[in-house]
């Protein structure tokens, strides 16, 4: 059975390693580590069926399994890359700015021969923008609302504008609550060339993604209205949900393969 080990146990850290317990994920997990040891110890007083152990740090924690699961942070990705990869180790990323921030860890993860593997989070339509991608696309928007406090960490009485730029610009400025923007520009057209507006409503208590594709093939427009997560506001739960789901079909792939 494959073997995982999972870094960052906040929201969405905690209901992978559910999933794996409940035998969901099809996977044995190993370890989980977190730069603060006592939400590790609390994760795993969650877990019925399994007993991983809490790793004194990250590198224990990578040697111990197959594929490496961040749920921490850009800066996570950024050094579990330079340890996994040496050790022929592939990953799984839920922090996918940092795949645009540090653009070097697909090309480092290509010359070790790993995989580096990204949910579609909580958006919608990625199919449709990848299939496009064979043909030309003249724009890629993505317009995202969410809630006044969630953003600014404050209430507001108006909607404001935050930010309008690159996807590039947008993981760098907001490393926790845009990742779909790395996402959609990795599917896409690229960070650079990926446009996106975030707005602070004070009016919503969902987090609102609307994708806008336009090129030779038409248009193609996606809403994707999310709860958020009960254990984190900051990250929808149908980021959870994806995450689950792309693990759960990322293993079960490797294991028709032979991996």
């Amino acid at each position: 059975m494959l073997k995982i080990s999972i870094i960052g146990c906040g929201a969405i850290g905690t209901e992978i390693a559910k999933a794996t317990d409940k035998k969901i994920i099809p996977v044995e997990l190993v370890s989980v580590y977190d730069i603060i040891p006592e939400k590790a110890y609390d994760l795993i007083s969650l877990l019925k069926n399994s007993s991983p152990i809490v790793a004194e740090n990250l590198i224990q924690s990578v040697k111990l399994c197959d594929i490496v699961v961040e749920c921490a942070s850009q800066t996570a990705v950024k050094e579990i890359a330079e340890v996994a990869f040496p050790l022929k180790k592939d990953i799984f990323v839920l922090s996918i700015g940092a795949l645009v921030t540090y653009s070097w860890i697909l090309r480092s993860a290509e010359k070790f021969g790993c995989r580096v593997y990204f949910p579609s989070g909580a958006v919608a339509g990625l199919d449709g923008l990848k299939a496009a991608t064979f043909g030309k696309i003249k724009d890629v928007i993505l317009i995202t609302r969410k809630p006044a406090r969630t953003l600014l960490g404050k209430d507001i009485k108006k909607e404001k504008v935050v930010f309008e730029g690159t996807a590039k610009e947008a993981v760098q400025k907001f490393p926790v609550n845009i990742n779909v923007a790395a996402t959609i520009s990795l599917v896409g057209i690229g960070p650079k060339k990926t446009k996106v507006k975030i707005v602070a409503d004070p009016k919503i208590k969902k987090n609102i993604h609307e994708i806008e594709i336009t090129g030779d093939f038409g248009k193609i427009k996606t809403r994707a209205e999310n709860v958020p997560s009960l254990l984190n506001p900051k990250t929808s739960y149908l980021a959870t949900l994806s995450a689950i789901s792309e693990l759960k079909y990322v293993v079960e792939n490797i294991k028709k393969k032979g991996k």
